[in-house]
């Protein structure tokens, strides 16, 4: 495990399926949850750089979901609707009725799917590169193919893990557009293996079940209308996983949303971006929230 950022504390909830391992920072203010990605990714991967930034004025709470970072022992499936539930009993152990959500990737299509089930618990949404908005992917039949053999995610993790090369060609790939020069990637790509180490592929239970043979089983989009929190969007220009405009096409079906495109991004602006990144998300909190 990678160090965290100074100030910020490491515990862990247990649940009948297993041990969730958590971060929090920010002594006073409103409640944040930060929702990491799917694939390879955690909490601290994912929010490295924001968590300092939120702790100045909100107390922050940053889980690693289940099979990834220090939630790896858990039983039963991570498919969207129990990684709801996750986030549902772990507002209950830490005694916060709501809080504000903020997602990413895989942890935006989990805070949407919370937010339509218990509106009351949600302040207010922050969906960064979200999955669970599009009807189709491209190569659909493909992508749901691939999901389904046994080697494919193990067998590219332990490439990654065996060659930095082909850790910065799946990065710049898959996670940044590349138009900069990413100042931490070296550090980006150390904390990339460390997860690998730890969960063993880049697949995850979501990213199975979600993916159809014709269309995607996981689609937000029919029912954003009944979203009417303060909610906004923040996608990278560039971003080759999720295209900018499923979050255009999103954006405009939730009631009042913002959307913040950031020019020369990929799929972690959070990461690729950081500074950029974090003044658009206090702007909407202390400017929303």
């Amino acid at each position: 495990m990678t160090a965290p950022p100074q100030g910020v504390d490491i515990d862990h909830s247990t649940f009948p399926a297993g041990t969730i391992r958590y971060y929090r920072a920010g002594s006073s203010g409103p409640p944040i949850v930060l929702l990491h990605g799917g694939g390879v990714d955690n909490g601290l991967l994912a929010w490295r750089h924001a968590i300092p930034a939120l702790a100045v004025d909100h107390r922050v709470h940053v889980p690693d979901l289940p099979g990834r970072g220090g939630s790896v022992d858990w039983t039963g499936r991570a498919d969207q609707r129990n990684l709801e539930e996750v986030l549902r009993w772990l507002l209950d152990s830490w005694g916060l009725d709501d809080a504000t959500l903020v997602g990413l990737s895989l942890g935006g299509s989990v805070a949407t799917g919370f937010a339509l089930r218990h509106p009351h618990r949600v302040r207010g949404l922050i969906l960064v590169g979200s999955g669970g908005m599009q009807p189709r992917v491209d190569n659909q039949l493909l992508l749901h193919l691939l999901l389904r053999t046994r080697f494919a995610g193990p067998l590219i993790a332990r490439l990654l893990r065996l060659n930095r090369g082909f850790s910065r060609r799946y990065l710049a790939r898959g996670a940044f557009a590349g138009s900069e020069p990413i100042t931490d990637l070296e550090r980006i790509i150390d904390e990339v293996h460390a997860e690998l180490r730890t969960c063993g592929s880049v697949f995850t239970d979501w990213m199975t079940d979600a993916v159809g043979r014709r269309s995607m089983q996981v689609n937000h989009l029919p029912h954003l209308n009944r979203i009417h929190c303060p909610t906004m969007f923040i996608h990278g220009e560039q971003d080759a996983m999720v295209p900018v405009a499923s979050a255009r096409e999103a954006s405009g079906a939730v009631p009042d949303a913002q959307l913040r495109v950031v020019s020369g991004a990929g799929h972690w602006v959070n990461r690729e971006k950081p500074n950029e990144f974090n003044a658009a998300l206090r702007e909407f909190l202390n400017g929303k929230l």
